[in-house]
């Protein structure tokens, strides 16, 4: 009876840490990630697991595997993992152990497009480009759509080609309220082809304060105008020194990102597509 018991509290001992073993990865491989059911590429596919999904991982095989993806290597080992519907194995080079967010995605007629990690006011997460030019976004309070990759899913066009550019708003703040302009604003002069990470993936600009200096130096040219209009030659001399995004009387932010999808067909047809990034309020 004694041993019975040992056993018995062994035994509970083991199924506590096979419990506690487990711990919960994110697929992080952008097209998605085979699970297979042996640790091998040759193993029999039993699902396909989404970018973003939440599995359990079991145990690790500690059978190593490099992979070539766009001219990288890839490091890593299979890891026998849990599913809701399925238990197989998978490769951890393209796990993340921290949380991915939902990717948003938007339906063309001959392309899918997905943009990764981007947080949404509104939660809206699919939008459909078919019959419509324009496709906007809800950026969320501390998000950006800066840094962020865009994949090309099921693409049927000769080409496509992508560019981005901002709207930035221009605010002039005095002590006579009627000299206050807090709707001026400018696009960026010119379109900038996004960064091809691989075949299908591209990332999206981010901003430096190379970029501000550069917008201010040709948009105070035009506010100048509007000062001298509402307020006066002698309030020229406020902005005359504006060179730095902090510098008072004039204060910028970024109201709304913009990419460009220029989509060429088979038969050299050429079509425009727009995603309107609509940032928070003081970005």
């Amino acid at each position: 009876m004694k041993n019975l018991k040992m056993i018995l509290a062994i035994g509970f001992v083991f199924n506590i840490l096979v419990v506690t073993a487990q711990q919960s990865a994110y697929v992080s491989a952008e097209s998605g990630l085979s699970l297979r059911d042996q640790p091998d590429v040759s193993g029999k596919m039993l699902t396909k697991l989404a970018y973003g999904e939440a599995i359990g991982v079991l145990e690790k095989t500690n059978k190593q595997l490099v992979v070539l993806d766009a001219g990288e290597k890839v490091s890593g080992e299979w890891v026998k993992v849990e599913t809701r519907n399925h238990i197989g194995y998978v490769f951890d080079g393209y796990l993340s152990s921290e949380k991915i967010a939902k990717t948003i995605r938007l339906k063309l007629k001959d392309l899918n497009v997905e943009i990764k990690n981007l947080a949404t006011s509104d939660y809206k997460r699919s939008h459909d480009l078919n019959n419509s030019e324009t496709a906007t976004i809800n950026v969320d309070t501390d998000a950006t759509p800066e840094g962020k990759n865009i994949v090309l899913v099921d693409s049927d066009y000769k080409h496509v080609s992508l560019f981005q550019r901002y709207e930035n708003s221009f605010s002039f703040m005095s002590a006579d309220s009627k000299c206050n302009t807090n709707e001026w604003t400018q696009f960026d002069t010119e379109w900038k082809p996004l960064k091809q990470l691989n075949s299908n993936t591209y990332e999206t600009l981010t901003y430096t304060e190379k970029d501000w200096i550069t917008f201010i130096e040709t948009a105070t040219k035009d506010l100048k105008d509007d000062v001298v209009d509402k307020c006066g030659e002698d309030w020229l001399n406020y902005i005359k020194t504006i060179d730095n995004v902090k510098d008072f009387p004039v204060s910028v932010s970024t109201n709304r990102v913009f990419i460009k999808m220029i989509l060429t067909d088979f038969e050299d047809n050429v079509t425009e597509k727009i995603i309107e990034f609509e940032m928070p309020k003081g970005s």
